[in-house]
């Protein structure tokens, strides 16, 4: 996933430390006391201090700034309502439906981290744990796509032809006395065996990403049940309760970053010709 760099990072926090409420009634109140005083310059030098002061207490809370970073990133990676839906009326049934129950899962985590009844204690915790959720679904929603990608080409491709093709052509090795025909025969067999190599990885690939998103579908079931237990039941060291599903989090991440550059490899080489069957094939 690409990420931005520490400049344009600095400059979204200032932003959006700049743009908060606070920053607002901070201006605000300067302006209007500047005003009732003969616009002296005095509060609006006030507020420009008191934002720096602002900044830079923003810049030191960390627990701030991981919140923040995590929305940019789900930001930056983030689908609209339009742009989902256009992805899952693209889909197959059964991946369109998982990833329909991936979305709730993670909007019931995020309802169960910041609901009222949530203790004071494990509030930032849970908070941090749901901000992440969106990029996750968000990457699983990616791969779905993906594997529409495949099965279009997938759609047009019969593995039994290609290899009853390349038998054909191993016959005709054995059956030809000829070298210079041999060699063109054996020419034909590479690049067909080629063309059935990269169907079976794309196939592989499609395979993959169904289980990908099995495990994404029951990996949110779980964290659906450990946030519930975290909000509900002392267990003493939060942070490091939480600390492990951030860091499952990000494992899984990981996975499917790995899994989307793979498959992107499998779609980038050029496609063989395909053997077509059906009337007019050419075998």
């Amino acid at each position: 996933m690409p990420r931005t760099s520490s400049s344009q990072r600095l400059t979204y926090v200032a932003r959006r430390v700049i743009l908060s409420p606070l920053s607002a009634a901070i201006w605000i109140g300067a302006i209007l006391i500047s005003a009732r005083t003969g616009w002296s310059p005095i509060p609006i030098g006030a507020a420009i201090a008191l934002q720096g002061a602002a900044l830079l207490m923003r810049l030191n809370d960390k627990a701030y700034l991981a919140r923040l970073l995590a929305d940019q990133d789900a930001d930056e990676t983030s689908f609209s309502d339009t742009e989902v839906e256009e992805r899952l009326g693209a889909m197959d049934f059964e991946t369109r439906q998982r990833i329909r129950y991936i979305i709730q899962l993670q909007k019931e985590i995020a309802r169960e981290a910041r609901s009222s009844d949530v203790q004071d204690y494990a509030r930032s915790e849970l908070d941090r744990i749901a901000t992440r959720l969106p990029v996750l679904v968000n990457q699983a929603i990616r791969i779905a796509s993906r594997k529409q990608q495949l099965g279009r080409y997938l759609h047009h491709v019969d593995d039994r032809a290609l290899q009853a093709y390349a038998a054909n052509l191993k016959t005709r090795i054995e059956a030809t006395a000829d070298p210079v025909a041999r060699k063109q025969y054996e020419q034909a067999l590479k690049a067909r065996e080629a063309e059935l190599a990269t169907y079976q990885a794309i196939a592989q690939a499609s395979g993959r990403i169904d289980s990908q998103l099995e495990n994404v579908e029951a990996t949110f079931a779980s964290w659906k049940a450990r946030v519930i237990r975290l909000k509900t039941v002392d267990i003493g060291d939060v942070s490091a309760f939480s600390e492990g599903l951030v860091q499952e989090l990000e494992t899984l991440g990981s996975e499917i970053d790995l899994l989307d550059t793979s498959v992107m490899e499998a779609l980038t080489p050029e496609q063989p010709a395909i053997v077509e069957i059906g009337t007019g094939a050419k075998l």
